[in-house]
């Protein structure tokens, strides 16, 4: 069943029409019972970390790559105006990214740029590690990034005004709508950004500013949700973004021209319902991406136009602490690229996906199934297993759980610019394994978990003879390592104190030499820190919040023999807040970079120095 989009923007333009004619407050409802996210209801066994609200309120001038990289294990690459997380040793395409439990990273590529992300738009952002394709599907190898919009079903009114201003030209301006009551859930938020990027850097022993890098663009996003009785409730989300901006050459490259633009449109139409037992959802999306890349000089031009339509259906029934959970689900992928062997591009793909599941206070199992059907690629039956043992405050979890990544569009279709795309390539597939032990009291929470990935036919873009670029399934890779997380909560007279401890040691392996001169075999895999920690605190006292946060992410090598590496970094930052709540208005000052490192993320792409920004936050009730 499809959804006409006339019908989604009607309703999404015209909440007061709708919330007019729902249930009144004169009627007492119960609560509904609305189904549990995709990542927690089959979380067990796996880390899953939720933002905490304490570091999300305290990070206003923070984009989502600096939240990720300063409140998490997760590697991101900077490199000029783009961003990219890395999990556990694999590569950006191997992380999905899902918005309301739908997937959205692009078709084309499956890598998601992390500055295009407002947190503004999101009431709640979570981190599942490890990859799980049995529930997500192909590209949650190494892990998932969940941005989700939670109707809160309470009596709330309010207008909210965020206006930022930083160093290096940066600033962004948000307005937001909140109107909630017992049976109504709306939200609108609209969110502006304009960054010049010109900070100053040292090369060649000569002090430099980063050019062409320019980047502006906004974000609409509205969700409305009604409870329509006891039983039933629907959900209306949207999200579209444009952005235009310059790409950065690197040190090397003096006089970078080329630009690109990203429009994305986003539509998502959800039902609910419950008889007694058993819980049916429905799910009906529309995504579309777009991407232009010009570089006039050099007679460059390229355009990738995807429509996806998602449709899933979910049917979930539990009895005496057995659950089991049924979903179809339908993709459909339409594609057109003036960059590929053949100008459109269409595929198509059913799944199926089952869990069954024991859950009581003391032992949670589960062991799920997913086969996909895809009309262009051959897809293996993905398993996974796994468990959780409570006892007391201790929890011991494992998982086991097989993954694959179909190759993408481009991987597959590319043609240009030095570079051939194959169409002969298979799907990477790989088995993830991890164990962990958790302790949780109300105020000390730590977690350990150790974790191996494997990952065969990892597809490796190669260089050929003639000096063209092909994809082949050449690699295998083992990633295994170590992650901790420590949360404490103490309080010292009326001082309240939030403290978050994150560390991980990777070792990431190449198993497979493309020939018997392969000087990567048995070496750390390229842009793959053994070493990665943070911690922050933050300080609260009436009206008055301070967080500091130091990063550390160890050196990476930039060659697969592991003769070359970037260098160790560590960053500082610091933000005081100050609520007035009087006129419930905030204002943050906030330093980035504190002691003015340098260093890089990505080979020969610099990032800022020093920088300072101030917010002030209004909302009206």
């Amino acid at each position: 069943m499809k959804i006409k989009l006339t019908n989604i923007l009607f309703l999404l333009g015209f909440p007061t029409l709708l919330i007019s004619q729902s249930v009144t407050d004169s009627i007492l409802l119960p609560e509904i019972d609305i189904f549990e996210s995709k990542e927690v209801k089959h979380s067990i066994g796996s880390r899953l970390d939720v933002i905490n609200h304490l570091i999300l309120n305290n990070s206003f001038s923070e984009s989502f790559s600096d939240m990720l990289q300063s409140n998490s294990t997760v590697y991101v690459k900077s490199y000029g105006s783009l961003s990219t997380p890395s999990f556990r040793g694999t590569s950006a395409s191997h992380t999905l990214f899902l918005w309301n439990g739908i997937p959205m990273s692009p078709a084309a590529s499956a890598q998601s740029d992390l500055l295009l992300i407002p947190t503004s738009s999101f009431n709640n952002m979570s981190i599942s590690y490890g990859g799980n394709s049995t529930v997500f599907g192909s590209g949650s190898v190494g892990g998932s990034i969940h941005l989700n919009n939670h109707p809160i079903y309470q009596k709330d009114r309010q207008l909210s005004l965020n206006l930022d201003r930083g160093s290096f030209g940066k600033s962004s301006a948000s307005v937001s709508v909140l109107q909630s009551d017992k049976f109504v859930f709306f939200t609108f938020n609209f969110s502006k950004i304009m960054d010049t990027n010109r900070f100053p850097y040292t090369y060649n022993n000569q002090e430099k500013f980063n050019e062409h890098a320019f980047i502006e663009g906004e974000n609409i996003s509205s969700t409305l949700a009604l409870v329509l009785d006891k039983r039933s409730a629907i959900e209306l989300h949207y999200w579209s973004s444009d952005f235009w901006r310059e790409i950065t050459g690197n040190r090397t490259i003096i006089n970078s021209t080329a630009e690109q633009t990203d429009k994305s449109k986003r539509f998502l139409f959800s039902v609910d319902r419950k008889y007694n037992n058993l819980k049916l959802k429905l799910k009906e999306a529309l995504l579309y991406d777009n991407l232009y890349y010009d570089d006039d000089p050099i007679n460059i031009h390229s355009y990738s136009e995807v429509e996806t339509y998602i449709s899933e259906f979910n049917v979930n029934y539990n009895a005496h602490n057995f659950y089991t959970d049924i979903s179809l689900i339908h993709t459909e992928n339409n594609l057109s690229n003036s960059s590929y062997i053949g100008l459109f591009k269409k595929e198509k793909s059913n799944s199926i996906f089952t869990a069954i599941s024991y859950r009581n206070k003391m032992i949670s199992t589960e062991f799920s199934l997913r086969q996909e059907y895809n009309s262009e690629i051959q897809v293996p039956l993905i398993p996974s297993v796994s468990a959780e043992v409570n006892h007391h405050k201790l929890k011991l979890r494992a998982r086991v759980n097989k993954n694959f990544r179909a190759p993408t569009f481009n991987d597959r279709f590319w043609i240009g610019f030095g570079a051939n795309g194959n169409p002969n390539l298979k799907a990477e597939n790989g088995i993830n394994k991890e164990i962990g032990l958790d302790y949780s009291s109300l105020k000390l929470s730590n977690s350990i978990t150790f974790f191996s990935l494997k990952i065969n036919d990892w597809i490796l873009w190669k260089r050929q003879n003639n000096g063209n670029w092909i994809p082949e399934n050449l690699k295998e890779v083992l990633s295994e390592g170590v992650e901790w997380k420590t949360v404490l909560n103490t309080q010292y007279i009326k001082i309240k104190i939030y403290q978050e401890y994150n560390y991980q040691y990777n070792l990431s392996t190449n198993l497979k030499g493309i020939s018997n001169l392969d000087a990567s075999v048995g070496k750390q895999l390229i842009y793959t820190p053994k070493h990665k920690g943070n911690f922050t605190t933050v300080f609260t006292y009436k009206n008055l919040s301070y967080k500091v946060n130091q990063s550390y992410v160890g050196s990476v090598f930039t060659s697969s023999d592991n003769l070359n590496e970037l260098e160790s970094f560590s960053l500082t930052n610091m933000s005081v807040k100050y609520n007035v709540k009087t006129i419930y208005s905030s204002f943050c000052f906030s330093v980035q970079n504190v002691f003015n490192t340098e260093y890089q993320s990505y080979q020969n792409y610099p990032n800022p120095g020093r920088e300072f920004l101030l917010q002030l936050n209004i909302i009206l009730k």
